[in-house]
């Protein structure tokens, strides 16, 4: 619900605030109504209610898409400092109650195929943390969220948030055992044409096949003509059944390719200079569960 009354009379409710900055950070209605869960309308509704309380726009409606007045980027600027102070705040009040839980934000792929199949592990490490897992295919969320420590999907900024190394990013191509192009023999340019399974990432770039042919030296690639999908948990499941190549974030596959359900396609491969990390707040890893789930996740990464 992002509608209501404001606490003053002709004040702007800070609902309104909140859906107002998020379209600033997302860079769009559409993006804003993805990270609150809700419809676009129901944006747009918030930003008109907004500029009604204020008397003035915030946002140029234009061709593609809007962009900030002057007004309206002093307003959001000023509206992320608030809501980021008093977002530390909660957060530090917060950290004071005794409890004995550790949150973690991860995506899908990595809470399936890396995290669960060690879990048990830390259970028998730590059997009085109450530990949480949550999971978000966006980064958006990543230091304003109810987490303790995240690990995101790629390279980000995050001023204020302290960093861990987690793993390189190195990517290789997969495919199930059986299917013919899964021999370590097999060269970059024989999977030209070849059954590619995609991935369509959502919210940041990703290396993608067309990136992985040119860093391979191969020219003249055609796009992937096999299925794409926007979630890479289902690359990975279509991959698994048999259905094309993937490229594999080493993290993510290295389990399944031990275990013979997932082979290497030829040897080459990349290594980015991004390497994922896990991040916290400073205060929230002065909780000793918190700090061992940190050193934890850092030992089992090696």
């Amino acid at each position: 619900m992002i509608d209501g009354s404001p606490g003053r009379p002709g004040a702007p409710a800070d609902r309104w605030l909140r859906v107002f900055v998020a379209v600033v950070d997302t860079g769009s209605f559409t993006a804003a109504a993805r990270q609150f869960g809700i419809g676009q309308p129901a944006v747009s509704h918030a930003v008109k209610q907004l500029e009604a309380a204020l008397g003035a726009p915030v946002f140029r409606r234009q061709p593609g898409g809007v962009a900030l007045t002057a007004a309206g980027r002093r307003l959001a600027h000023d509206a992320r400092s608030a809501f980021d102070l008093v977002d530390q705040s909660i957060r530090r009040f917060r950290a004071r109650q005794p409890d004995n839980r550790a949150e973690l934000s991860v995506s899908t792929p990595l809470a399936t195929y890396w995290l669960m199949p060690r879990l048990s592990e830390f259970r028998l490490l730590h059997p009085t943390v109450e530990l949480r897992i949550s999971t978000s295919d966006t980064d958006r969320l990543v230091g304003h969220d109810e987490a303790d420590l995240w690990i995101p999907l790629g390279w980000g900024r995050w001023p204020g948030l302290e960093r861990w190394p987690f793993q390189q990013e190195r990517i290789y191509p997969v495919a199930a055992p059986d299917h013919p192009l899964a021999d370590p023999a097999t060269r970059p340019d024989e999977l030209v044409g070849a059954d590619l399974l995609s991935h369509e990432e959502r919210y940041r770039p990703r290396l993608d096949w067309a990136s992985w042919f040119r860093r391979q030296g191969v020219l003249h690639a055609t796009a992937p003509t096999s299925p794409s999908f926007n979630d890479y948990s289902l690359v990975v499941r279509a991959a698994l059944a048999g259905q094309g190549v993937a490229l594999g974030w080493h993290h993510i596959v290295v389990q399944l390719v031990r275990e013979g359900r997932l082979a290497r396609v030829g040897t080459a491969e990349v290594v980015t200079d991004r390497p994922f990390e896990i991040l916290a707040w400073p205060h929230a890893v002065r909780r000793p569960q918190v700090a061992a789930l940190r050193d934890w996740l850092t030992a089992a990464a090696k």
